[in-house]
């Protein structure tokens, strides 16, 4: 609604007080995706306080937990796509497509410049 700020300076509220809250460090890495800050995304939220072989390893931990669950196969999408991994990102955004209710579509966030980028490897629309 034209308060970017506004809403980062929420989500961060959020995130202070909830740090693995999943749809505050989601929409706030939009807004910072939008602002141009998509280096300082990958920064914070794939490499902030674990290494990337023990977030897979606590994702795919969660997904033996609730195996209908759709969100770590979302997570496991995104750390495979930054890390150029992208057979293995395609095989957990499918698995998350198949899963994830209809209500939580991020469609519109794969489709932007840093995640085509970082999927695909390159900045050309497909």
């Amino acid at each position: 609604m034209g308060r970017a700020q506004d809403a980062r300076n929420v989500f961060e509220e959020i995130l202070v007080a909830n740090p693995l809250s999943f749809e505050a460090l989601f929409e706030n890495a939009l807004l910072m995706d939008r602002f141009g800050e998509g280096e300082a995304v990958i920064r914070r939220y794939i490499f902030c306080k674990k290494s990337v072989e023990e977030a897979l390893k606590s994702y795919q931990e969660l997904s033996k937990e609730d195996p209908k669950d759709f969100r770590p196969y979302f997570c496991r999408g995104m750390i495979y796509s930054l890390l150029d991994r992208n057979e293995e990102a395609k095989q957990q955004f499918a698995k998350y497509r198949e899963l994830s209710p209809k209500k939580f579509e991020v469609e519109g966030y794969l489709r932007t410049s840093l995640s085509r980028m970082k999927l695909f490897g390159s900045n050309e629309k497909n």
